[in-house]
C-alpha cells in the first residue's frame, strides 16, 4: 500500500527486503521528531496512531519533507481499516486511455498534467465510475480492458483530513470525435501523447500519476513479452 501525502509516497509494508532505505529507525528504541525524518527511511514498530500522526504532520509540513517513507506493520489490511475508520473515506476511479494509434490521453488540470478520474456515486461499482468519469471529463467514449492499480492519497477538505482511494483501469478509445475538456472541473487541455511526450509531461505532474503510468507500462510490456 502506498499513500501519497502532499505528493510524497508513504509505503505501508509487511516485509522488508533490499530497498532504498537511507536509515532504519526502530521506534521502540529510537526517539525521533517528525522534523528529523529525512531521505528514504524505514520505520519499524510504529503504532497505527503514530503513522496517522505522521501523515497529518506531513500534510501540512512538506517544505523539508523526506523523499519517501516506509512504515513496517504487521497487517496492512488492518491498517487500511483503521484509516477508513479514523478519516473521511472517499472512493474514486479513473483510467489510462489508449487510442487507436497507441497514444495515451493526458489532461492538464490546474496547471498540472493528470489522468481522468473522479468520485464514485453512492453504490456505484469502481469500473462503472471509471468509465463514467473519463467520458464526462473528456467527452469521449471508452471501454475498460483490465484493472491496473489502486492509489491512495490524502488531502484536507473543510478542515478535515480525507483519504481517497482511486482504482485505475486500462482503457481503449471507442470515439473521440466530440472530445472536449470539462472546464467546470478545472480541465484546461486534453492531448493524445506518445511515450516521449508523456515522459516530458510527467515532469509537471504528480507522483501518484507517475505511479499509475508506470503500472500501465509494466503491464503493457509484460503482455507484449507474453
Amino acid at each position: 500500500m502506498i499513500l501519497f501525502v502532499s505528493n510524497i509516497p508513504v509505503h505501508i509494508i509487511e516485509k522488508t527486503g533490499p530497498g532504498p532505505y537511507s536509515q532504519i529507525i526502530d521506534l521502540k528504541k529510537d526517539i525521533v521528531k517528525f522534523s528529523e525524518i529525512t531521505g528514504s527511511p524505514l520505520l519499524r514498530n510504529a503504532s497505527h496512531r503514530s503513522i496517522l500522526n505522521f501523515i497529518e504532520y506531513l500534510q501540512v509540513n512538506n517544505s523539508s519533507a523526506p523523499e519517501e517513507v516506509f512504515f513496517m506493520v504487521k497487517d496492512r489490511r488492518k491498517f487500511r481499516k483503521y484509516l477508513k475508520k479514523e478519516l473521511q473515506f472517499v472512493k474514486a476511479a479513473g483510467g489510462v486511455v489508449e487510442n487507436h494509434t497507441g497514444k495515451i490521453l493526458m489532461m492538464k488540470r490546474l496547471g498540472f498534467w493528470d489522468l481522468p478520474k473522479g468520485k464514485a456515486e453512492k453504490g456505484e461499482k469502481s469500473e462503472i465510475t471509471a468509465v463514467r468519469e473519463v467520458e464526462e471529463e473528456c467527452n469521449i467514449t471508452v471501454f475498460t480492458e483490465r484493472k491496473l492499480v489502486t492509489t491512495w492519497h490524502t488531502y484536507f477538505m473543510k478542515g478535515k483530513l480525507v483519504i481517497k482511494r482511486t482504482k485505475w483501469y486500462s482503457m481503449k478509445l471507442i470515439s473521440d470525435t466530440r472530445m472536449a475538456p470539462q472546464t467546470e472541473e478545472g480541465i484546461e487541455e486534453l492531448v493524445w501523447m506518445g511515450p516521449e511526450e508523456v515522459d516530458e509531461a510527467v515532469k509537471q505532474s504528480y507522483r501518484s500519476i507517475i505511479y499509475v503510468l508506470d503500472a500501465y507500462r509494466d503491464k503493457t510490456l509484460n503482455e507484449s513479452a507474453g
